[in-house]
């Protein structure tokens, strides 16, 4: 009976998340077409010298990069909703394009050695991980119902 109880729960709150993602989703999806829209028509105004460009893509680069990491979000817990399994590669695939959007905002020139070569250190070992587990395919088997 408890158990029951938990399990509604669970799902009401993982439809509230999926819920409140989509919305958050579609705003970024607005805003990242009013960024491209707003930098085209920017652009078109400004000269089309290399730092005028640079700067409006910089943006528009890093909105795109954030719907995708919304959408890949709504995907895993769409996926979680239907088989009770969190997908080790989508959770990879998340990361790496939220430290690729990480990658996009920095400023090179001022950082460290060391932050440089932690950032690489940590790409290379998401993208292996992504592949291994690509590679492997490893199906898991979902969660049975308990008949009681």
């Amino acid at each position: 009976m408890i158990l029951k109880v938990v399990e509604k729960t669970e799902r009401v709150i993982i439809s509230a998340l999926l819920l409140g993602l989509l919305i958050i989703v579609a705003y970024t999806t607005i805003v990242f077409l009013y960024l491209l829209f707003a930098g085209i028509i920017s652009a078109i105004e400004n000269s089309f010298s290399d730092n005028n460009v640079l700067k409006h893509l910089h943006p528009i680069f890093g909105g795109f990069l954030s719907v995708l990491i919304g959408i890949e979000l709504l995907h895993t817990i769409k996926m979680y909703l239907k088989k009770d399994v969190v997908h080790v590669e989508i959770v990879l695939l998340v990361a790496l394009i939220g430290i690729s959007r990480h990658v996009i905002d920095l400023d090179f020139k001022y950082l460290d050695p060391i932050t440089i070569f932690g950032i690489s250190a940590l790409i290379v070992t998401l993208s292996t991980s992504y592949f291994l587990v690509k590679k492997a395919d490893i199906t898991f088997p979902t969660k049975t119902k308990r008949t009681e």
